[in-house]
């Protein structure tokens, strides 16, 4: 079962129906919902599957309640040892193989480690991380253990989240779960029109997108520097509509139970920044790390002693310096290594990001003096250079992802600056692509509502709100028009979420 199948359409109408008429057994049928769903669109076999679930969720549950019982050193022991048993999880199923590979080739051993190559675990990283945000907040005790198992199963796979996020709180969430819904007109229309947006973008933009990045680089030697850049920019509108569009359908489809979840992207091309990008792109991610990671290292006993120390030895600025540089270090390490084991991964999603924000902060002085006296930051081509600076920088980064592999893609740079320009006809190139007028046209066009969409949600609006601002016949007719684009220039495949591998 997909999210852009016809067997989840009917699967979300049962349990649509089944929620509403069954009011008082609402969160037992979203655990069954979930657990149905998971066990669906999974790879494992059924039995084990199952062992991991139950696995999960009593780790989970029962750890937080030995933390909340316990006291002093054995309550973090148990903390430790609880985060420990979900993360070992995460490691053997999802890093073990490609770690393996990459010591013995190191190492240059010669062995077969295939052993270590298990199915992948569809939204493993996103149900742990909760799960150990979950038993942190229990340890700072924000808040009591749940003593309901059921509630604490629902949050760890609520199913419409569980595949690649948001990554959610247990707070906000509990409350939620625990509140009896009655069919609202305003919640059922808000999750419809938000999946439709969904699917429009995957369907209809990002798979277009995604056919001419897979044709660039299966072959980048065929073309130049600008054909890449191209491409990778590309890349850049099919990553975002695909991620992006995914979130529109987990939060359309939330919303029909009367579930809100958290925003996921806030307009993140419209950024005058890296910093204020990833700020943007990925939050809920971005705020976990943030939270459970960055936070308590900055604030932990040692980081403290090393603060002062180096506020003695190179001064109060550079002493404050010193120990944020260290937690962002942390933070990034840990979230390229959540976007998988892979090196070329780890070099797109941590270490250009951060060698980019530390220069990017040491060099903010130095470039104000050199901008302040002569430019008006004020203006609008101001700010669009801030952004299309910002997405060149961010667009570095994916050469390595697009090229699936660290030394991929440093062909591919060596190949970039060896042919710079090379012309070519762009009516022949498209052709090559397998792409007709009207493609061009349904890109063109997707882009320039996907821009004005942003545009208003960057200025903290949205467009839904200027919908709404206007008569019913023109609502009606964009979202006929948005059905009848889907159904008939959607391109409904064989391809899935990018984000699920993660």
């Amino acid at each position: 079962m997909n999210l852009v199948s016809f067997d989840f359409i009917i699967f979300l109408i049962v349990v649509t129906v089944l929620f509403y008429t069954l009011k008082r057994l609402q969160k037992y049928i979203l655990l069954f919902a979930s657990i149905l769903f998971y066990i669906s669109i999974s790879a494992v076999s059924k039995p084990k599957l199952i062992l991991l679930i139950g696995y999960v969720i009593c780790v989970t549950y029962i750890g937080a309640i030995l933390i909340e019982k316990s006291r002093g050193r054995i309550r973090s022991a148990v903390l430790a040892f609880t985060i420990a048993a979900l993360t070992a999880v995460l490691v053997v199923l999802k890093y073990a193989y490609n770690l393996c590979s990459l010591f013995m080739e190191l190492l240059r051993i010669e062995g077969n480690v295939n052993i270590m190559q298990f199915a992948s675990v569809i939204g493993l990283s996103y149900f742990i991380l909760s799960a150990i945000g979950y038993l942190i907040e229990v340890f700072w005790k924000s808040y009591r253990a749940e003593r309901n198992v059921f509630t604490v199963a629902l949050f760890i796979y609520y199913f419409p989240q569980i595949i690649s996020g948001p990554v959610t709180r247990f707070q906000e969430m509990r409350e939620q779960f625990d509140t009896r819904r009655s069919l609202e007109y305003d919640n059922i229309m808000y999750g419809l029109r938000r999946m439709l947006w969904g699917y429009f973008k995957k369907l209809v933009i990002s798979e277009r997108f995604d056919i001419i990045v897979s044709s660039v680089y299966d072959s980048y030697g065929n073309y130049s520097a600008a054909g890449i850049i191209g491409a990778t920019l590309a890349y850049a509108i099919q990553l975002y509509t695909d991620f992006s569009g995914c979130m529109d359908i987990i939060i359309g489809v939330s919303k029909l139970f009367g579930i809100k979840l958290p925003e996921n992207f806030n307009a993140p091309f419209f950024s005058k920044s890296v910093q204020e990008f990833w700020q943007r792109w990925h939050i809920t991610l971005g705020l976990w790390f943030k939270d459970y990671v960055m936070y308590p290292v900055q604030i932990s006993k040692p980081m403290i002693r090393l603060g002062k120390k180096c506020k003695k030895k190179f001064g109060k600025k550079t002493g404050k310096k010193i120990p944020f540089y260290l937690s962002m270090l942390a933070l990034w390490f840990l979230i390229g290594v959540w976007h998988g084991g892979t090196g070329y991964y780890f070099i797109a999603s941590a270490v250009i990001p951060y060698f980019v924000l530390i220069v990017s902060d040491l060099a903010q002085p130095l470039f104000v003096k050199l901008t302040k006296a002569r430019i008006n930051r004020a203006c609008f081509s101001w700010r669009l250079f801030q952004s299309l600076r910002t997405v060149m920088m961010i667009c570095c980064c994916w050469i390595f992802v697009c090229s699936n592999g660290t030394m991929a893609a440093v062909s591919v740079f060596r190949h970039m600056a060896e042919v710079p320009v090379a012309y070519t006809s762009f009516v022949s190139t498209f052709e090559t692509f397998g792409l007709t007028v009207t493609d061009l046209l349904l890109m063109i066009l997707g882009v320039l509502i996907l821009g004005v969409a942003d545009h208003f949600q960057y200025n903290g609006s949205s467009i839904t709100e200027k919908l709404d601002e206007q008569n019913g016949v023109f609502r009606c007719l964009v979202i006929y028009a948005e059905i009848f684009s889907i159904l008939f220039y959607g391109m409904v495949g064989t391809s899935t979420f990018i984000y699920f591998q993660f």
